[in-house]
């Protein structure tokens, strides 16, 4: 038969230590996989003789003799290669790793590494459980120099092995750290964007999380805001639903990379539902003043945000919760924005509400967790706090010109800018702005005469039409009710007459 039409079943390996691994191929027949993904099957068992030679690579080892050691185990490591004999083979390439280790002579184990790596016919499991030997000696290196050299070594060898693809993610975590500290951040950015770990099947689920958090916070620390967000959409926030602390901290850290995101975007809603999210996590529901501090910031980027259906859903729904009930001032404001009235700025927002809104600091508890993002709204000696103060203006006139709207058909340049405490020109830009953003979409500025239409002006026809419509139902709903007059007359007539 010809051995390259041979029919070899390829054995699914479950998750295991190496060694059980081995075991399975070989009571299943001694089926396995080169390196470069073709089936082998183990053809000569030379345990044996690895004993008794590394016995001997001991013996030179321990008389200094380390180079010559390392080489006495490379025949044999050769043919346990070429005749597949995974057992051996891996620890002959594990112990040749360790003898360069333990004589603390790290050029050359780099060396070894990367001799080993460039074999024919490269056996998977030997060639991971070697690479994996040697990522825990990367933290035992004695210094920075032979630390640096061996990562890069490890990460040179795991190039473009999709089974070494879990261990040169670790090694690359670990280069970006260290440029982040020195701070390079540019550079760790991209190293971290080498790698896409949402694709790895064998990396485990909180480490990959872990992973796209480093990621989102390089790319934060770098002002890309958009990247950030694209690798947002690779967690799977159903992961935060666990209640272990270690899955908790990551919520908090990801949520408040997200606050970050959605303020570099002026998105005030989502910002909103970010911090809603934080609100519900247990670790902050255990702190009476984180519970209400991060309350508050959720009542605030609420009102902030641009109004439509959702903003609308919202409101209520924060309106209903039993926990702003502690916060009875806040409660008031948000019924402002729901209640279908005037709100004036002078007169409810910077004379009653301004303490909680633009003189209120948050607890300095609060400042120094790093876990939460700030608390601080409208920072006033900032910028950011000037912007959202105005932004928080524009809300305030965005819902009085809806309560105009619903009131008015018709209103006059000076009585608009009066109800919104605006000047006349002010009051139109404001005006046309909510036109164009599709507030009040059929109003129309009509400058000549100073005045706005609200609602569109009706021609003779519809206003006929209209007149026609409203007396027809009105007919329609008096024969109706004559009709029920009568049948209660009859009914009534009816019954006195069986009485008699």
């Amino acid at each position: 038969m010809d051995p390259y039409h041979r029919k070899e079943a390829k054995i699914e390996v479950p998750a295991a230590t190496m060694d059980q691994q081995i075991d399975n191929i070989i009571q299943t027949g001694g089926t396995g996989t080169f390196g470069d993904g073709r089936l082998l099957k183990m053809e000569v068992d030379y345990s044996t003789q690895v004993d008794s030679q590394l016995a001997v690579a001991d013996t030179l080892a321990k008389s200094g003799k380390v180079l010559e050691a390392v080489e006495s185990l490379q025949t044999l490591e050769k043919l346990s290669r070429l005749d597949c004999d995974m057992r051996s083979n891996q620890r002959l390439l594990c112990r040749m790793v360790k003898l360069a280790f333990d004589a603390n002579n790290w050029e050359l184990l780099c060396e070894t590494v990367k001799a080993l790596c460039k074999k024919r016919l490269l056996i998977k499991t030997s060639i991971k459980n070697m690479v994996k030997d040697c990522c825990e000696m990367v933290p035992k290196a004695p210094d920075a120099t032979a630390k640096s050299k061996l990562i890069d070594t490890l990460r040179a060898v795991t190039a473009g092995k999709i089974y070494l693809e879990v261990e040169r993610a670790r090694l690359t975590k670990q280069v970006a750290e260290k440029l982040e500290a020195e701070g390079k951040l540019d550079e760790a950015r991209e190293m971290m964007m080498e790698l896409q770990v949402e694709t790895y099947g064998t990396m485990e689920v909180d480490e990959k999380v872990k992973y796209l958090l480093h990621q989102m916070r390089l790319s934060i620390a770098n002002q890309h805001f958009t990247r950030a967000s694209i690798i947002s959409r690779k967690i799977n926030t159903k992961f935060f639903e666990r209640e272990n602390d270690e899955v908790q901290l990551m919520k908090l850290e990801f949520y408040k990379y997200m606050v970050q995101i959605g303020l570099s975007e002026n998105n005030y809603l989502d910002v909103c539902k970010h911090f809603l999210a934080i609100f519900k996590t247990p670790r902050i529901q255990e702190s009476d003043i984180k519970k209400l501090e991060v309350l508050k910031c959720t009542v605030f980027y609420l009102l902030l945000s641009t109004h439509d259906n959702e903003k609308w859903e919202l409101l209520h729904r924060m309106n209903a919760m039993r926990e702003l009930e502690h916060l009875p001032t806040h409660k008031e404001l948000l019924e402002l924005f729901i209640h279908q009235e005037l709100i004036f700025w002078s007169k409810a927002i910077e004379s009653k509400y301004a303490p909680i809104l633009f003189g209120a600091d948050p607890p300095p508890e609060l400042v120094r967790d790093t876990l939460l993002p700030s608390t601080h709204v409208f920072p006033m000696t900032q910028a950011d706090g000037r912007r959202r103060r105005e932004r928080l203006h524009d809300c305030v006139g965005e819902h009085n010109v809806r309560m105009v709207s619903k009131y008015y058909s018709r209103i006059t340049f000076q009585r608009m800018a009066k109800l919104l405490e605006f000047g006349v020109e002010q009051m139109e830009t404001f005006v046309c702005k909510m036109i164009v953003d599709g507030v009040i979409p059929e109003a129309k500025i009509h400058r000549p005469s100073q005045i706005i239409y609200l609602s569109p002006k009706k021609n003779s026809v519809e206003v006929l039409d209209a007149w026609v419509f409203n007396v027809r139902k009105l007919t329609d709903t008096m024969n109706k009710v004559s009709q029920l007059i009568a049948k209660e007359e009859m009914v009534h007539g009816l019954q006195i007459a069986q009485r008699v």
